[in-house]
């Protein structure tokens, strides 16, 4: 099965992992050019490149012309020429350490004119160009020997394509472009699997061999109303796509009473099938990850659970606030701590207090969920309730009942493991196996 993906993202990658785990996955193919797609992920924008070896680039080893600086944080970096900004640096997503995904140029007014791409290789593969008004012109992708191979007018749509050997080759847009691409790839493409209704369900829609059966896989949340595309599905048995597979069972209900009944049949609920790094050991630890020293009730929790550990981690330095939390005996404090830091903290409790007003730091409440860890925060501070069960998030006034559910989850590895199952249940876990055969059940009833 192909999947096709506007973007690889979050959602993009719990259901390229599930479809792998459970031997389903052929290929998953992203547009978006993104030069960190991992191993096995495509995308038709650098697939024609052939870059395959080299280190990312640290963000100090962007070139500069003499003289010009550069700094940087845990959030982006800036290159300057004396107190002027004349750069943006954009770190690679993940819990990578400052490596360079794009870089902004500025004119002296504080235009953005050019946005250089970088890959996990280090090596810049496009530049795109900008107009006095901020419009993106043209995207230029040069292959290793920085010869150009693909030039895309984002102001016509039009993409060229020049591959060696053969002739120019001109699309009219992205569509023509991705379909050509699949095509090309010689696999099986009776299913494409996609994710949203813009380019990805373009490229089935106007797809030409009409014999495919076509999945959407809806991620997104549903308001009042279903949206055109959606609805064309529904309404069109000469689409390639057939069948319409919802995660979020509060979602699939929803779409459920937005649709009459006679379309009922095209949805399905399947959840995810996540990668958990570890087991939970009901160790009485708990992390909280933060940048921020308004931590809501964080003494009554240290007063009133005595024999847990509470390890408190920043990536700057702490406030004179937050570090007179040493005065307690079972708190441990890390300033300055680094990404790889913090990995290793996540290894060491079982739970994450996600009690932080603030930003959200290195996907702290997904990486708490990936490593087993259960959940708790407060209504007034929750980042990611998809992560967090809702009887584990708690008005602040109920302190108390956090205390009490955090005392009952360490009592025993039976109440961890059902506090760890809502935790699961909510976010829409599914086991490989089952995933496997609710899959390839939908695979052959999208046939009838």
């Amino acid at each position: 099965m192909i999947q096709l993906f506007d973007v690889y993202n979050q959602e993009s990658q719990d259901l390229h992992y599930s479809l792998t785990e459970a031997g389903l996955s052929d290929l998953a193919v992203v547009i978006e050019p993104d030069g960190f797609l991992p191993d096995g992920v495509v995308s038709p924008f650098t697939y024609y490149l052939g870059y395959d070896s080299g280190k990312p680039l640290y963000f100090n080893q962007v070139p500069v012309p003499d003289f010009w600086e550069i700094a940087g944080n845990n959030q982006f970096g800036t290159i300057n020429d004396l107190n002027q900004e004349r750069a943006v640096i954009h770190f690679a997503d993940g819990l990578q350490a400052r490596l360079v995904k794009k870089v902004e140029w500025k004119t002296p007014a504080g235009r953005i004119f050019q946005v250089d791409h970088y890959n996990r290789f280090g090596a810049c593969f496009a530049k795109t160009t900008f107009d006095a008004s901020g419009q993106a012109i043209m995207t230029s992708y040069r292959n290793v020997d920085q010869k150009e191979v693909i030039l895309e007018n984002h102001v016509t749509g039009d993409i060229l394509l020049t591959l060696e050997g053969q002739g120019l080759r001109h699309f009219s847009g992205r569509v023509a472009f991705i379909i050509d691409f699949l095509q090309g790839l010689k696999v099986n493409l009776d299913h494409i699997l996609f994710n949203t209704l813009s380019t990805s369900f373009l490229t089935s829609f106007h797809f030409p061999d009409k014999s495919g059966q076509d999945i959407l896989v809806w991620q997104e949340p549903l308001q009042d109303h279903i949206p055109g595309n959606m609805q064309l599905i529904l309404e069109s048995d000469q689409l390639r796509a057939k069948t319409i597979i919802i995660p979020d069972y509060a979602t699939y209900e929803r779409a459920l009473q937005l649709t009459d009944e006679k379309f009922h049949h095209k949805f399905s609920h399947l959840g995810y099938h996540y990668h958990f790094k570890r087991d939970n050991f009901v160790r009485p630890d708990a992390l909280i990850v933060t940048n921020s020293d308004q931590l809501e009730q964080i003494e009554k929790l240290v007063e009133s659970l005595p024999k847990v550990t509470f390890r408190i981690a920043a990536v700057t330095e702490m406030s004179t606030k937050l570090l007179d939390m040493i005065r307690y005996p079972n708190v441990v404090l890390y300033q300055n701590a680094s990404p790889q830091k913090i990995q290793d903290l996540y290894q060491l409790s079982d739970i994450y207090l996600d009690i932080n007003y603030g930003n959200e730091l290195l996907q702290a409440v997904r990486q708490a969920f990936e490593h087993n860890q259960l959940v708790l925060a407060f209504e007034e501070t929750t980042h990611n309730r998809r992560y967090t069960a809702p009887n584990h998030i708690f008005v602040k006034e109920a302190v108390d009942e956090m205390i009490q559910t955090i005392e009952l989850a360490l009592s025993h590895v039976k109440e961890m493991g059902r506090a760890l199952g809502d935790q699961g249940y909510h976010a829409n876990y599914v086991d490989p196996i089952m995933y496997q055969e609710r899959m390839e059940t939908i695979l052959g009833e999208s046939h009838d």
